[in-house]
């Protein structure tokens, strides 16, 4: 009986000891599963953490890429109108000419125009070979620029991809 009674005493304690053992090991294993959790979170923060600033440092010289073609454009737009200007200027030039010519005068006028209309068409042709290659390097630009304005477009939808997959990233 005496064993009985010191094996159910001896029960007894265990139980009680089980059971403040219990709530410390709860909180143990509460702190563990915590400090898991930062653990995750810290290497997914230095992971993604770089990525991202690589990303935004890429965005910032595309954008300035963007910036420096759309200057280059407007320029080259500038010099095709300024072309294109002088290039009628000499159109309206050799017209007039011609139609003094057209005219007849005395013969020694007429040479004078006749040199003139030569020295207008040769400037004529010149101003439109102008404005042929500024045309040109206008196309050249304005596509480079689009081109560059889809790679800036490419890089913000990424960024908007990550910032999305952030913020449905289950918080740990």
């Amino acid at each position: 009986m005496r064993r009985a009674v010191a094996l159910f005493w001896f029960g007894v304690a265990a139980q009680s000891q089980a059971q403040t053992q219990s709530p410390d090991s709860a909180v143990m294993q509460a702190l563990l599963s915590e400090v898991h959790q930062l653990r995750i979170a810290l290497e997914r923060a230095n992971t993604i953490g770089p990525r991202i600033q690589l990303a935004v440092e890429r965005m910032k010289l595309q954008q300035e890429n963007v910036v420096r073609m759309t200057r280059q454009w407007e320029e080259t737009q500038r010099d095709l109108a300024k072309a294109q200007a002088s290039h009628e200027v000499d159109l309206v030039q050799l017209k007039n000419i011609e139609s003094e010519l057209n005219r007849g005068p005395d013969p020694a006028e007429r040479k004078r125009l006749e040199e003139a209309f030569k020295q207008f068409q040769l400037q004529a042709e010149q101003s439109q070979k102008i404005e042929q290659t500024v045309r040109a390097h206008e196309a050249e630009l304005n596509n480079r620029l689009h081109s560059e304005q889809a790679t800036l477009d490419g890089l913000s939808d990424r960024l908007n991809q990550i910032e999305r997959s952030l913020d449905a990233a289950p918080v740990p």
